[in-house]
């Protein structure tokens, strides 16, 4: 390895050399010298995981974005008051825009995707491009048995806001029996279950898949370019799932930490709060140990829908309703029900938090080696303004990510923080985001 300097290594180092009169460069692997110091003194490096969590209807000006005490520490307000016994693994992102350049505000939707896809949509429920975190689980999970695992709490599978590609949706499981058989049933390899076997019915399905692909050549000469290119991004997913079969054929690493849970019960999935905090428990808990089993290294959760669906038991009135009918209290200077909803949502993204904080892992935890990126779909639902969208983050990404601090840009696109998510996951990614939400402005304040 002499064309390297020892001191020079880092995970971006090259092995290079010429190959028939071509200058070639091969990426080096995860080696133990390219471990960070701080992480390498006797440490075991642990798998990072990324995803993201989802609640609707932003929150209330005034109300939850806390403030730094002279101590340093976080003091928060009333409604996000629900994360004081987790507050020290986020942080609080705030003054971040989706700005439009002159595009209509598509309403619960604009703002979502801003940050997801670094485009002012210009159509409602037309997505432009894939959303970014998709290309970090193709980068984090292309060798687990799941490229990303998604669910939502509301019980409605089209509550999802992830996009392989403009037509493409990632479809989350929505009850928690659905999540379980999908993690734990079959393809699941269980430890001690003794001398591994491929599941015939697999190696039947990749059998078909390549019959199928060996027809693509002959298929695509008959079609003009709009349907090739169609059918391109079909054999994309096609190969897709033809990796994910392949890795089922071969025996799993089991971690240590793996634990297999007892199936669920079946439960109602809809949006009555009662259920969605009881459903959201379930599936955050097998969400984590389906993490802790490096069944994959991503996943989406979603507490509410974008247009917030969520209503108490026996009453017709729903979050969205309350933001744009409730009177303002003229004492109070806010719309009580709506920030009780705010609080509802605070609630549930500290369980979640919670949840990956109660899995052992070496000498930490699964939170201490996952980055999660909380946000909304806007900050003001009453208005439905796309300014100051509230984000999180929860977790420390191997030592990676600094916590505890609430960060403030004054106006900046909302893209820096989904640039931030990819390059601290590892993407080559320099700019991302378009139009006036161009950006190569990470934000640096998250890291370590």
């Amino acid at each position: 390895m002499s064309g390297i300097e020892r001191k020079s290594l880092s995970r971006r180092s090259l092995l290079r050399g010429m190959f028939q009169g071509t200058a070639v460069g091969v990426g080096l692997p995860w080696l133990e010298c390219l471990v960070p110091s701080a992480l390498a003194e006797g440490a075991a490096v642990h798998p990072l995981r990324f995803g993201t969590w989802f609640w609707g209807l932003g929150v209330t000006p005034g109300r939850w974005t806390p403030t730094v005490g002279e101590d340093g520490q976080l003091n928060l307000l009333p409604e996000s008051a629900p994360l004081e016994s987790v507050k020290h693994h986020l942080n609080f992102m705030t003054g971040f825009d989706a700005i439009l350049d002159g595009r209509p505000n598509h309403v619960h939707f604009s703002g979502t995707f801003a940050l997801r896809s670094g485009i002012a949509c210009q159509k409602i429920g037309q997505v432009e491009g894939p959303t970014f975190e998709n290309h970090i689980a193709d980068h984090m999970s292309a060798s687990k048995r799941f490229t990303t695992i998604d669910f939502a709490a509301t019980g409605n599978p089209r509550d999802a806001y992830s996009f392989r590609s403009a037509q493409v949706r990632n479809t989350p499981e929505a009850t928690p029996l659905q999540l379980y058989n999908r993690i734990f049933g079959g393809g699941f390899q269980r430890p001690g279950e003794g001398e591994f076997e491929p599941d015939p019915r697999t190696l039947s399905r990749l059998s078909v898949l390549s019959v199928v692909g060996e027809q693509r050549r002959s298929l695509e000469a008959q079609l003009g370019r709009e349907d090739r290119q169609r059918l391109d991004q079909y054999f994309t997913s096609v190969r897709e799932v033809e990796q994910q079969l392949e890795l089922q054929t071969q025996e799993p690493v089991i971690p240590e930490a793996c634990t297999i849970p007892e199936s669920p019960a079946q439960t109602e999935g809809n949006y009555d709060l009662a259920n969605v905090h009881a459903n959201h428990a379930v599936m955050s808990r097998l969400l984590a140990l389906a993490l802790a089993c490096d069944q994959t290294r991503n996943f989406n959760a979603l507490f509410s829908n974008s247009a917030s669906s969520l209503h108490r038991s026996g009453e017709a009135s729903s979050h969205h309703l309350f933001t744009h009918e409730e009177f303002t209290d003229s004492e109070l200077g806010y719309q009580v029900e709506t920030s009780q909803f705010v609080i509802e949502n605070m609630k549930g993204f500290a369980t979640f938090v919670e949840t990956l904080a109660s899995i052992p892992e070496g000498d930490g935890t699964l939170l201490d080696n996952t980055l999660v990126l909380a946000h909304s779909d806007t900050s003001w639902a009453k208005i439905h303004a796309v300014q100051n969208i509230p984000m999180m983050t929860a977790g420390s990404f191997g030592g990676r990510i600094k916590t505890g601090q609430n960060i403030v840009a004054n106006g900046d696109p909302i893209t820096r923080v989904g640039l931030t998510m990819q390059q601290i996951t590892g993407l080559p990614v320099e700019r991302y985001g378009t139009r006036s939400m161009e950006t190569s402005s990470p934000v640096t304040q998250l890291y370590a």
